[in-house]
């Protein structure tokens, strides 16, 4: 005998996703004070050093924080002069979690030692090592490199010193949790790590697995086996795992080929915060970054919110189809259209905009417009429309 699944809506999980990602909803007080608590909130930020609108955390953690919040506090909060909130680690790219989950990446670090097993010169991560511990705040790639050898990183032609210390950094073996400015501070993970999480106690395979299943969705909502592979950069069958050992609940979603799953104490039906209806207030239209969580997946964002999006930055000028550094334009719990900007000489310049097909373009360039002015208050720049 089959068990039917329960149900939801398109409309419920999109309802259901942007409440669990915390962009506030029309008439609601924000829930995250600083960007912090953003990224505990959600437990994952991308990292990218492009910054013709700027940074990708600024925009991840601009878009949840209340109006009046500025980009240049963004970083503060993230990379604080006292005990650390966050760490530097990648799934396939450079993200920035919550300090608290260190512990929940050893499967991680544990599979890159394995396949990385030999890659090492012993002799060189032990100079690297000493390097890092005569800085007490930890040391940039350059100390390093000029305390190890000659070469030096230019670019993205890095050194074998920066290799190392790139690749102890995904082991575990030392860890970023601080930066001076833009540059990143190498540091030993036992200096820097708080003492309760450095001396977290060990889990086993399916612990860590039920672990980060469980942290997923909790900021995902709504989430197949090959989202959780995305999000943490997992194979499907640790995913897979992961998701039966931390008991989810299993639910057919309208239009997709496979079984979601969600938590079984959370009713995606019932979400709050966003409105019934599918496009808010122009007025509390937010803009969303291409490296944010509603769309680094871009394979996810296609299902959730019926929402193609390419990054074009590295696409030839005449070839692309919307422009340089396109961001999408949220209003209610819909992905309505995007819009092309760049920010230079204290400017946040608007180059065009595009409705998704279907809506008003008076509607649309409402919506645009009140999410660019507020991109541009925190950004402190003055917003011009070409």
């Amino acid at each position: 005998m089959t068990t039917q699944l329960p149900g939801l809506s398109s409309a419920q999980v999109r309802r259901s996703v942007v409440s669990a990602q915390r962009i506030p909803a029309p008439e609601a007080r924000c829930e995250a004070e600083e960007a912090a608590d953003v990224l505990r909130d959600i437990g994952l930020v991308q990292l990218d050093p492009l910054t013709r609108v700027s940074t990708a955390q600024r925009l991840t953690c601009l878009t949840r924080l209340p109006r009046h919040e500025r980009a240049e506090d963004v970083d503060g909060s993230l990379w604080p002069r006292q005990e650390p909130v966050a760490f530097e680690a990648f799934t396939k790219v450079a993200c920035l979690f919550p300090i608290e989950d260190w512990p929940l990446l050893q499967l991680k670090r544990d599979q890159v030692a394995h396949h990385s097993a030999g890659a090492l010169d012993p002799v060189l991560t032990g100079d690297i090592r000493d390097v890092v511990a005569g800085h007490p705040q930890g040391a940039r790639i350059g100390a390093i490199e000029r305390a190890c050898g000659s070469e030096r990183t230019t670019g993205w032609n890095w050194s074998h010193i920066k290799k190392a210390a790139e690749l102890m950094v995904r082991t575990g073996d030392l860890v970023i949790t601080a930066r001076e400015g833009t540059s990143r501070l190498f540091d030993l993970p036992e200096r820097a790590l708080p003492a309760h999480v450095h001396a977290a106690p060990a889990l086993s395979a399916e612990e860590l697995l039920r672990g980060l299943a469980r942290r997923a969705v909790s900021s995902l909502a709504v989430m197949t086996v090959a989202d959780l592979a995305h999000h943490y950069s997992l194979s499907r069958a640790d995913a897979q795992r992961g998701i039966d050992h931390a008991v989810l609940r299993p639910v057919h979603v309208e239009g997709w080929k496979q079984i979601a799953y969600t938590l079984p104490e959370r009713d995606p039906a019932a979400s709050p915060g966003v409105p019934q209806s599918a496009v808010g207030p122009a007025r509390e239209a937010r803009l969303i970054g291409p490296f944010d969580p509603l769309l680094r997946d871009r394979s996810r964002a296609r299902r959730i919110f019926d929402f193609d999006y390419t990054f074009e930055a590295y696409v030839p000028a005449a070839d692309r189809q919307f422009g340089h550094y396109v961001m999408a334009v949220l209003s209610g719990d819909r992905l309505i259209g995007r819009v092309d900007l760049q920010r230079e000489a204290g400017q946040l310049i608007v180059n065009a905009g595009f409705p998704e097909p279907g809506l008003r373009r008076r509607d649309f360039d409402a919506r645009m417009r009140a999410a660019c002015r507020t991109l541009a208050r925190q950004l402190g720049a003055e917003l011009v429309f070409r």
